[in-house]
């Protein structure tokens, strides 16, 4: 019998749909505003980090410890916005404006 952690894994690993030439490298679930947000890193062909927040992409960082360095500021930002009242959907609009 599968654990409850086990299925929500599963569950999540099924909604992002990675390039060919990426593989997963870590997942990790975060709360932002009651939400849960779902940051996965993954590694291309050129060893290169893509750091991806509900599958939208947020960056491409040399390593794995850069890109959680700097996802550690963005995860401090996205609790303020929270904070602040502003909706998980908004903060998620706002990286992907961003990165347009």
């Amino acid at each position: 019998m599968k654990t409850w952690k086990q299925i929500t894994a599963e569950l999540n690993e099924a909604k992002l749909k990675l390039p060919k030439d990426q593989k997963e490298v870590k997942r990790e679930v975060e709360k932002v505003s009651g939400k849960t947000v779902s940051v996965v890193y993954a590694e291309d062909r050129r060893k290169k980090i893509h750091v991806y927040l509900d599958e939208i992409e947020v960056g491409t960082y040399k390593d794995l410890k850069s890109a959680e360095k700097e996802m550690k500021s963005v995860k401090k930002v996205m609790l303020q916005m929270s904070e602040e009242d502003i909706s998980k959907e908004e903060i998620l609009g706002a990286i992907n404006e961003i990165n347009i």
